[in-house]
């Protein structure tokens, strides 16, 4: 591997793949629920499905995180302050530091709920409290846009990964909101008429 490539393929090509990628992970954990309402399926706490396409999507982001590192310089530390801080020491606020900045978030967030999707951490969490920290990939998924948008997916209209980009951001919202629609009409108490008509319970 040389500094400006693997295996013949350019870190910024290598980047924006392994980049997409992870989107498309992420993108099927948040689609996995609402397409099990749709199917009428169990749609547990915690799957193995969706535990393993959340594996997948920290491993690809932390791949992407590394090449993208080496577009610019190395993994040193001056070459990866270089994405953060400023050449007067202040923190980079452009959109290539808010790019940076939205990216490292994601990445301790991903890397996060990776270590927390276990069985043993989901025993010692108990399901209530471990759903509430999985949720946290709504604001993972919102800072991979972010991240996106800072680098200038939306400049680049004409690339299929910029369709792909916002075919993602479509099917999460569209899914999130049938999933929504699905839950509530599955829970919700019968109309007062209904509940007339129904028989008694056991004690009357």
């Amino acid at each position: 591997m040389r500094g400006d490539s693997f295996l013949g393929i350019s870190m910024q090509q290598l980047t924006v793949a392994t980049g997409y990628l992870a989107l498309g992970f992420l993108a099927l954990t948040l689609l996995i629920g609402p397409a099990n309402l749709l199917l009428r399926k169990r749609n547990p706490v915690s799957s193995y499905l969706r535990r393993d396409v959340g594996t997948w999507t920290a491993i690809a982001s932390v791949v992407h995180a590394i090449f993208g590192l080496q577009v610019h310089g190395s993994l040193t530390i001056s070459g990866i302050l270089y994405y953060f801080v400023a050449p007067d020491g202040s923190l980079l606020t452009n959109s290539f530091g808010l790019a940076n900045w939205t990216g490292l978030a994601a990445t301790v967030i991903v890397v996060g709920l990776l270590a927390l999707s276990t069985d043993f951490a989901l025993r010692k969490l108990k399901a209530r409290r471990w759903k509430r920290i999985q949720r946290l990939n709504y604001v993972l998924f919102a800072l991979v846009i972010l991240h996106a948008f800072f680098y200038g997916a939306l400049l680049r209209l004409e690339s299929p990964f910029t369709l792909l980009l916002l075919l993602s951001v479509i099917a999460v919202f569209v899914g999130q909101a049938v999933g929504v629609w699905l839950w509530r009409r599955r829970h919700a108490r019968p109309p007062a008429s209904q509940r007339e008509q129904q028989p008694a319970g056991p004690t009357g």
